[in-house]
């Protein structure tokens, strides 16, 4: 009775002996299937990718030639994402280094479609050769432009001509000078060096996602929620964006900080320091990080790290934040964040002030940022699920929106996001994740990370429509809303809104190991003498 019981809680519910067989045969088939049809998937994505490198820098004019590559692009991804969050791993260990191994070697040679291009796309990673040129030659990029008199000596023939906003200071954090002078030093004026040098950090996002994923227990495949979404793959292969590196440092504290081992807390304070200097919006996570009512440690690695590397660039007057004032100013622009656009409306009624606007963005932003912090620690819930609900919140609140910031999503999500089933059978037959009660805000969330790399498309010249900008959100928060339209899924939502649920974190995830799980459903087999009906 006790093994009759134990199969019973093993086994997904609702599945009769026949069919529990009939699953057992599938899992056993599906490696080598889902092997090929990954396989084809990956394949067929590169085309794709090659056709957007073509197009890159003429699709303005058509922007349909950038429009279909990128749809088939994504459309592949997300069948291969489907595919592995609704399967589980092989049994045999080898068979699942196979399978990771083939996920991991597809995006990599997606990736290796746009090595040695040039940023057509975007020119920011310009600025950042330049910037790096500039400093190792003793001059501030913060305080003298492209344009300068002073520096019309170091202009070059590669970087500069590609250089936008030359009548501008540089807008970036110390932490990226630092990063950018480290490539430089590697091989000065290169393009190429820079690109390798983020696509590393980039290769080190996937390494800290599979980090984080083992450390819950879950499916390491998962990454592929990462590694093939055609966001890094354009926006840092191709076009060499520093946001990969903050969420290098982002992720490197996220994992250090569950570690327990003296003194992992300062440094993960330290890392989450770096990550500050590197995009300033890290900040922000320190809400959901401490969860001590005295956690100096942490608190003192973060603030030091920010003051010593500020003091270093303190002879380049990094603390006047360059063009970053005049950015943050440059409120009303068509493509804000769907929060901030409902704010500029309600301000709006009252003043045109853009600094009633700031004020108003910075005081909303603190504040759900705080109830963020609080929320995560009245409940227990883990800092990954709090780095990505403050990730949520300054992207709907961002002064510019780019499809590059949305990136930090990705390799969260791959924690989080649980795929729609087609059938019921497959949700019982579905492998854990750690969404809990956020399976679908999860969903919503990379629904909008799919559909942001065709803003491309609307801001285009040959089809500049950007009041669709807003539909984007929209659509997004559609699917989230969907739980609130069923009694069960109110019902949840209130229930978990009033009872903390603080053993979250400290409960292990509920995973079973698939040989348990194959040996329970021997279990429930007929015996010889037993009717299979």
């Amino acid at each position: 009775m006790a093994t009759t019981n134990a199969a019973r809680e093993l086994v997904p519910t609702g599945n009769t002996p026949s069919q529990a067989s009939r699953s057992s045969g599938e899992l056993e088939q599906r490696p080598v299937l889902r092997w090929s049809a990954l396989l084809a998937l990956g394949v067929l994505a590169l085309p794709c990718y090659l056709a957007i490198l073509q197009v890159a820098g003429t699709f303005l004019a058509q922007p349909g030639t950038f429009f279909w590559p990128l749809l088939g692009a994504t459309l592949l991804y997300a069948l291969a994402c489907w595919l592995v969050l609704h399967s589980f791993p092989a049994a045999s260990p080898v068979k699942r280094w196979i399978e990771l191994g083939l996920i991991l070697a597809l995006g990599l040679a997606a990736r290796a479609v746009f090595w040695g291009a040039p940023p057509i796309l975007s020119h920011d990673s310009y600025r950042y050769v330049w910037d790096a040129h500039l400093l190792l030659h003793g001059v501030s990029p913060y305080t003298h432009t492209p344009f300068d008199p002073a520096v019309q000596s170091l202009q070059d023939q590669a970087i500069w001509p590609n250089l936008r906003f030359r009548h501008d200071p540089t807008i970036y954090p110390p932490g990226a000078e630092l990063l950018f002078m480290l490539i430089y030093l590697i091989q000065p004026l290169s393009m190429g060096a820079l690109k390798a040098g983020l696509e590393v950090c980039d290769a080190l996002v996937a390494v800290l996602t599979l980090l984080l994923l083992r450390r819950h227990r879950l499916d390491l495949r998962r990454v592929i929620v990462y590694w093939w979404s055609p966001i890094p793959i354009i926006e840092f292969a191709f076009s060499a964006h520093l946001d990969v590196a903050a969420i290098v440092w982002t992720l490197a504290s996220l994992l250090v900080l569950g570690m327990r081992w003296r003194g992992a807390r300062g440094v993960a304070g330290v890392l989450l320091g770096m990550a500050t200097l590197t995009k300033f919006y890290p900040a922000l996570y320190t809400l959901v990080m401490v969860r001590k009512r005295r956690d100096w440690l942490f608190l003192l690695g973060l603030v030091a790290t920010v003051a010593l590397v500020y003091l270093a660039f303190w002879p380049f007057q990094a603390q006047s934040g360059g063009f970053l004032s005049t950015y943050a100013q440059q409120q009303g622009g068509i493509d804000q964040g769907i929060l901030l656009r409902w704010l500029s409306d309600i301000v709006g009624l009252f003043s045109n002030s853009q600094t009633l606007l700031i004020g108003a963005q910075g005081l909303a932003l603190a504040a759900l940022s705080l109830l963020v912090g609080w929320f995560c620690w009245r409940k227990g819930l883990r800092e990954e699920a709090g780095v990505l609900a403050i990730s949520v919140l300054w992207i709907v609140l961002a002064t510019h929106l780019f499809t590059w910031y949305i990136a930090v999503l990705l390799p969260l999500l791959a924690l989080y996001l649980r795929a729609p089933a087609l059938t019921r059978r497959e949700v019982a037959l579905r492998p854990v994740d750690l969404s809990g009660r956020f399976a679908t805000p999860a969903l919503a969330t990379w629904l909008f990370t799919i559909l942001m790399p065709f803003t491309y498309v609307i801001f285009a010249s040959g089809s500049y429509h950007p009041q669709l900008f807003p539909d984007f959100f929209y659509a997004a928060f559609a699917v989230a809303a969907l739980p609130l339209l069923t009694r069960r899924g109110r019902e949840a939502l209130r229930g978990f809104l009033r009872f903390p649920v603080r053993s979250a974190r400290t409960e292990p995830v509920p995973t079973i190991p698939l040989e348990e799980y194959q040996h329970a459903i021997d279990q429930t087999q007929p015996t010889s003498g037993q009717s299979a009906r």
